[in-house]
């Protein structure tokens, strides 16, 4: 949720906030980052309105490795936080102005006072991608020495090869601490890189619905949970959900996703070509991964130039019609038209044919 309101445009109210992490929760996500308490009066309101709800799921909120964004936190009553600090030399030399051995002092006092508060810690070295290894280590070192919860390894311009991001996922994950994935999607990889950090070992995913986030946004929750389902078999998510999801984000930014964005966009079930729907009616199983109904969704047979016979009869059945005349006629139509027809376009045509009383 912090990084999805990153998303140019998106501002949650309170009771949007808390709305999501509702849903989010229903749908059965591990963990929901409620948001940074520092940025604003009604970020730290809403994340309030959601720990006074009991969910299942682990709230946490960001911070920075500063001790008054930390009471921030414990002023929401979260019980994870998330403490984030750039430690590649271009950060630490031209934005910190500092040396290595002090952001790892900074680091350290952070996590310790947010531990000595009863927080249970996930720490991001932002940018891990293009930070020096050299220095990486050090900090998952330090890490794994003050016994923090979880470390988040962070593609944060989204610009990670695929094969680099899993061997240095492979690498982190040799320290022993349990290994977050956030990866953006400057590239178009960001669907990838979270793949093959799971294939490295890392054990969650940072996603947001429909994808959104700070530019282009990060992992899209739809994708990588059905992708979990489908090959890994994990399967406690309610799939079913995801399409809802989509609605109540689409609905809250006023941001559409493309028709053929995978499972939630508009196109994900439609057959259009006759050959496929004739295939699809016998057993949706031959051109669809996993059928429509898993997510909630309807199966819908397109209306057009490209429609065969079974496009027609798929209708004309469902409208009580076995008039195999008719069918031909209406495919004729259809067929010479420019128009897509709707199923009550087709069933107007049948009415002038009297094959409707």
């Amino acid at each position: 949720m912090r990084e999805g309101e990153q998303s140019p445009g998106v501002n949650f109210t309170p009771e949007q906030r808390l709305r999501i992490a509702i849903e989010l929760d229903e749908f059965g996500v591990e963990f929901i980052e409620v948001g940074h308490p520092a940025v604003s009066q009604d970020v730290m309101e809403g994340i309030k309105l959601i720990t006074s709800q009991g969910l299942k799921a682990n709230l946490l909120a960001h911070s920075r490795a500063l001790r008054r964004d930390i009471d921030l936190v414990l002023n929401t009553n979260v019980n994870w936080i998330g403490v984030f600090f750039c430690l590649s030399n271009a950060c630490l030399q031209k934005r910190f102005n500092i040396t290595l051995e002090q952001a790892l002092d900074r680091i350290e006092n952070a996590i310790l006072y947010a531990k000595d508060h009863g927080l249970k810690v996930r720490f991001t070295p932002e940018d891990a991608t293009r930070t020096e290894w050299e220095n990486l280590e050090r900090a998952l070192s330090l890490a794994k020495e003050l016994k923090v919860d979880r470390v988040s390894i962070a593609d944060t311009t989204g610009s990670a090869h695929p094969l680099y991001f899993y061997e240095l996922v492979r690498r982190v994950v040799s320290f022993g601490i349990p290994t977050n994935v956030h990866c953006h999607n400057d590239l178009g990889l960001a669907l990838a890189n979270a793949i093959m950090g799971i294939e490295a070992g890392a054990t969650l995913v940072d996603a947001t619905i429909n994808g959104i986030g700070e530019r282009v946004g990060i992992v899209d929750l739809a994708q990588i949970s059905t992708i979990l389902y489908y090959h890994y078999g994990i399967k406690h998510y309610k799939l079913e959900k995801l399409y809802e999801l989509s609605q109540i984000i689409q609905e809250i930014t006023g941001s559409r996703v493309q028709r053929n964005y995978p499972i939630v966009g508009e196109n994900a079930f439609i057959h259009k070509a006759g050959l496929h729907v004739s295939a699809v009616i016998k057993d949706p199983r031959f051109y669809e991964f996993l059928p429509a109904e898993i997510f909630g969704r309807e199966r819908v047979i397109y209306l057009d130039k490209y429609a065969g016979r079974d496009s027609i009869r798929f209708y004309l059945e469902k409208m009580g019609i076995r008039d195999e005349g008719i069918a031909e006629k209406l495919l004729s139509i259809v067929k010479n038209s420019q128009e897509v027809f709707t199923p009550e376009r087709l069933l107007e045509e049948a009415r002038k044919m009297g094959g409707v009383e």
